[in-house]
């Protein structure tokens, strides 16, 4: 039990040397990344929320398949670790607390303004599987909410204001949240704070409404319907407070003139689609064969890096 005790310690410990250096360098490149190629990273929601979450997924990632097993394995029975490295599991414990009450009081705040949102009729069908809901007059036009099972809501408002053909466009626009998981990247962004990510987040949220707007139109009249829904949801609209766990039509980072160009000089020509995901996969693909067929190698090397970087 003690030596378990202690594995987790060290774990703890060479997560936070590990975390803290990967989420500063990111915070510290980003600026630069926005000038070299403002355009070409603007446009891919996946490469941006990638490079969010990267510090997050890679210290997990070694401390869970790597740090605590190469400890269990290498570790010797008598205790070493001193003050350093107690204060730097704290670190750890400190971040990933902050992380899960940020995301428990978002999950709160969203349970309560969905509660007084809702009222539980169905309001338009959907072919992709996800609730199309009907809201209260104090709801935002259109907003997905959740993310464990995402809900379009509809208010009563905007059932008003837009056509038929608007109103399905801004449906499918939050549709193409619900399928990127878009609520999930939000929580799994909220739930790992570090300073400076908040100017990476905002690029991530635009990119990821731009995304959405692709996702809704297959032709220039369905591109023109989201336009003009656009328009007048954001004439019409009061302002809400942001939920972490929502994602509102005209509610987000992404402005709206933007988006309402963007849509106006849509052609099926300059559409694009994201595909990077297949040479991403392929990657990482050859990273575990490569990692699994060395991994006694790799465990070795961990318990070195462990014992120059922890203390």
């Amino acid at each position: 039990m003690i030596f378990a005790a202690r594995g987790l310690l060290v774990s703890l410990a060479f997560f936070a040397t590990v975390y803290c250096p990967l989420s500063l360098l990111v915070v510290l490149a980003w600026p630069g990344m926005k000038r070299i190629g403002r355009e070409s990273l603007l446009s891919s929601a996946n490469l941006l929320f990638g490079l969010r979450i990267f510090p997050f997924a890679v210290s997990a990632v070694v401390t869970l398949l790597f740090t605590f097993p190469s400890f269990w394995l290498l570790e010797r029975a008598s205790p070493d670790e001193d003050a350093a490295t107690f204060a730097l599991a704290a670190c750890s414990l400190l971040i990933l607390s902050a992380g899960l009450f940020r995301v428990l009081r978002a999950q709160a705040r969203t349970t309560r303004a969905v509660a007084q949102w809702l009222m539980g009729t169905p309001s338009l069908s959907s072919d992709a599987g996800t609730p199309t809901l009907s809201a209260s007059s104090g709801a935002p036009p259109l907003i997905l909410v959740g993310f464990r099972k995402p809900r379009v809501m509809v208010s009563d408002m905007a059932a008003i204001v837009l056509s038929e053909d608007e109103l399905q466009a801004a449906v499918r626009h939050e549709l193409g949240h619900a399928r990127s998981w878009d609520n999930l990247k939000k929580a799994l962004a909220s739930s790992t704070p570090f300073p400076g990510m908040s100017s990476l987040q905002s690029a991530w949220q635009e990119a990821a409404e731009l995304a959405a707007d692709d996702a809704a139109v297959a032709n220039r009249r369905e591109a023109l319907n989201l336009a003009a829904a656009l328009i007048k949801l954001s004439r019409s609209s009061q302002q809400l407070p942001k939920l972490v766990l929502a994602t509102g039509l005209v509610s987000g980072s992404s402005s709206i003139s933007v988006r309402v160009e963007r849509l106006l000089g849509w052609r099926t020509a300059a559409r694009r689609v994201q595909r990077g995901w297949p040479w991403t996969l392929l990657v990482l693909l050859t990273m575990i064969v490569g990692i699994a067929g060395n991994y006694g190698a790799t465990l070795v090397l961990t318990h070195r890096l462990t014992e120059l970087l922890v203390p």
